[in-house]
């Protein structure tokens, strides 16, 4: 195991890390392999065939794949770097630096610049107390658009809106910064007051007032953004284009899709259509509008999500899905949220494994605080049967945001499908903690303990999930009665066969295998993947499915499904 210098940067081979003058780079696995590569070849030529072959063995990708790869790690490296890596034109790459192979205990003992931690933030929603009922959006939507901005700066950890409510839950998250204000609308004015709050102290390091004109309100969020960027002591200065976003064509843009995210929040349907609404008038004003189209990518995903019941068909909702996500990074090829939309169409439609990941890394490595793009990411890892890779993506998103639902959720399917069953309750439990009624996280404790074999801490768990559900009126007491007089099988009978009637096809599949029906599971899985169900990327790593293995119609859906021979399984199970 080597230590590589070239230019500002280090290379730790056997620590897998990479320094900039003393501050540490995350490096997505594949953008890794490749400086690995380019600094093993010591500014010789690596060839693209060189690089295919040794990124995916065995395995035909697109041209772009690679090059898409190569952007995420030209980003991961900073600015300034972009000539470190020279292009040579339909042949390959190389370093453009001289690389110096370094003796293991030298620098990083001998006058090495100590490892840079990066400046962490949490912003609160802005308080709205003078605005009307329909602007209140904007104290949420503000806050939330600044943290966006601030999300591509250098050496700045930022954690979510939402993140935390006051001061104490600054200090429970071990954030140094927190940011909190007011807005004030009126016909004349856009008027937010914010101040940074230095969150040992509780001293208020600065307050200040940004007044902007209406009609361009995309100015004041990058005021606010480049004032706190500049004011955090870190290791490199923010460029310009760190904060600096699109000014739409018309003000009310602007509103409409800050307006429009508001009511992504949720997770409900109603809420859903009407930011689909939202997002359209947005484009209507400019259809040029990259933020608004890659949010109208995050929606249609979300419509065709089996989690809400599919609002939308899939075979509408995901090529809308492609189409607003590819129009995103073409008006803006910096914006991660288009990147991370085209790759959960790759992971959950086209089940394209290798452009999934090339386009999630590459999200993740544009905004490494995005809590949505780790956790997709994270789901890949976990599908691809790169466990500890999959839990270190979600532990980084569950710490900057660890009281979002969601990811507590997401976090508990990695560690179940890494074969960590009892880490994967507690992640669940913290979750309820957070929503106690949430039917969702009731669901997944049920089906991990069924795939444990407590068959009645899952009955409960199921029945709080049937009265959590509206559309299962009275079916928790018939359940319940079902098995204490005929027994746990009849009632598991009726409880599969509404998963069935709402759709809830992945569902049904597990939890005929935990009555030992394995055609009845193939059956469902094959309906799974006719209907292309959002979350068939983790069958081969499902604890549920193991009895299946081996079985040539389940060996059938994994060629289909392109994991056959992609997905190694979590041992100890």
């Amino acid at each position: 195991m080597l230590i590589y210098a070239f230019g500002p940067f280090i290379l730790d081979t056997a620590g897998r890390r990479l320094t900039r003058d003393g501050q540490r780079l995350a490096v997505p696995g594949k953008a890794w392999q490749i400086l690995l590569m380019l600094a093993e070849a010591g500014g010789r030529l690596v060839s693209h065939d060189t690089l295919r072959a040794k990124l995916w063995p065995n395995v035909v990708v697109e041209d772009r794949t690679l090059t898409v790869h190569m952007s995420t790690l030209r980003k991961a490296l900073g600015h300034g770097s972009a000539s470190l890596i020279e292009t040579v034109p339909r042949e390959g790459y190389r370093l453009a630096s001289p690389v110096r192979v370094l003796p293991e205990a030298g620098p990083l003992a001998e006058g090495a610049p100590p490892i840079a931690a990066a400046k962490t933030l949490a912003v609160r929603p802005f308080a709205t107390p003078d605005l009307a009922e329909a602007d209140s959006y904007l104290g949420l939507g503000i806050a939330d658009a600044v943290t966006t901005a601030l999300g591509g700066v250098p050496g700045v950890t930022i954690s979510p809106v939402d993140a935390v409510d006051d001061l104490a839950g600054a200090r429970s998250l071990k954030v140094e910064h927190l940011l909190e204000g007011s807005v004030r609308r009126s016909s004349e004015r856009l008027r937010v007051e914010v101040r940074l709050i230095e969150v040992a102290s509780g001293r208020t390091e600065w307050s200040e007032r940004f007044d902007q004109d209406p009609m361009d309100p995309s100015a004041l969020q990058d005021a606010i953004a480049a004032r706190v960027a500049t004011s955090l002591p870190q290791s490199s200065s923010p460029d310009e284009q760190d904060v600096q976003s699109y000014r739409p064509r018309a003000a009310e843009a602007y509103f409409l899709q800050l307006e429009a995210r508001a009511h992504l929040k949720p997770f409900a349907r109603l809420p859903l259509i009407k930011a689909l609404t939202l997002f359209e008038q947005a484009l209507v004003l400019d259809p040029d509008y990259a933020t608004a189209h890659a949010g109208l990518a995050s929606t249609y995903l979300l419509m065709a999500s089996t989690a809400m019941l599919r609002p939308l068909q899939v075979d509408e909702a995901m090529p809308m899905a492609r189409r607003h996500g590819q129009r995103a990074i073409a008006l803006d090829e910096g914006l991660a949220e288009g990147w991370a939309a085209l790759g959960r169409v790759k992971m959950e439609y086209d089940w394209d494994w290798d452009g999934a990941e090339a386009h999630l890394a590459h999200a993740v490595a544009l905004n490494s605080c995005s809590v949505e793009a780790l956790g997709t990411f994270g789901q890949f890892l976990s599908a691809m049967g790169r466990h500890d890779e999959a839990i270190e993506a979600m532990e980084q998103a569950r710490r900057l945001d660890p009281r979002n639902v969601e990811t507590l959720q997401h976090l508990a399917i990695v560690y179940w499908m890494a074969g960590h069953a009892e880490r994967a309750l507690e992640a669940v439990n913290v979750s309820l903690e957070v929503a106690p009624a949430s039917p969702r996280a009731h669901y997944g404790r049920m089906m991990i303990l069924d795939q444990l074999g407590r068959r009645d801490e899952a009955m409960a768990a199921r029945l709080t999930t049937l009265r959590g559900l509206s559309v299962a009126e009275g079916l928790a007491e018939h359940i319940e009665a079902l098995a204490r007089t005929k027994g746990w099988r009849e009632a598991m009978v009726v409880w599969i066969g509404l998963l069935e009637r709402t759709n809830r096809w992945e569902g049904a599949a597990q939890q005929w295998v935990t009555v030992g029906e394995f055609g009845r599971a193939l059956d469902a899985l094959e309906h799974c993947v006719r209907a292309r169900t959002t979350y068939l990327c983790f069958t081969a790593q499902n604890p549920c499915f193991q009895p299946l293995h081996g079985d040539p119609r389940f060996e059938q859906i994994l060629r289909t499904l392109k994991l056959d021979g992609r997905a190694p399984v979590a041992s100890g199970r």
